[in-house]
């Protein structure tokens, strides 16, 4: 009970305690913030931004990609980037399809890579060029 008491005292009990809102998907809430602010920058990378516009649009199109190759509910994607305004459009184009996403850390060792992607099975990947050759040996 004293611990109870000192979490109560540290936690905020008014917000924990109060119904959960309704869960909203990524891409519904970027839908969202494109409708209010389609300009606004929603990326910015290495010295170059994408608006919210852009990003829904890039995603988007890689997004009917991926559902034209079987990308949908019940998929997996696997995707392979070092940190870029990329991985962030495919981590939507992917949930835009319904499917999830595997996010593989170029700097795992192979054989990680490998058991990571055998467990998952993803139907398709996503890289960079320079990369793309870490998939060789993932069957």
């Amino acid at each position: 009970d004293a611990e109870r008491d000192r979490l109560d005292r540290w936690g905020n009990r008014p917000v924990l305690t109060r119904p959960a809102p309704t869960p909203a998907a990524i891409p519904a809430l970027l839908g969202a913030q494109v409708m209010r602010a389609p300009e606004a920058p929603a990326v910015t990378f290495d010295g170059h931004s994408m608006t919210y516009r852009e990003l829904d649009e890039a995603s988007n199109r890689l997004a009917h990609l991926l559902a034209g190759r079987g990308a949908g509910p019940g998929q997996t994607v696997a995707l392979l980037f070092s940190r870029c305004a990329e991985a962030i459009v495919s981590m939507l184009a992917v949930l835009k399809t319904g499917a999830a996403y595997l996010a593989i850390d170029p700097a795992h060792p192979a054989a990680r890579m490998e058991f990571m992607v055998a467990d998952a099975a993803p139907i398709a990947a996503i890289t960079t060029t320079g990369l793309a050759d870490r998939f060789d040996g993932c069957g």
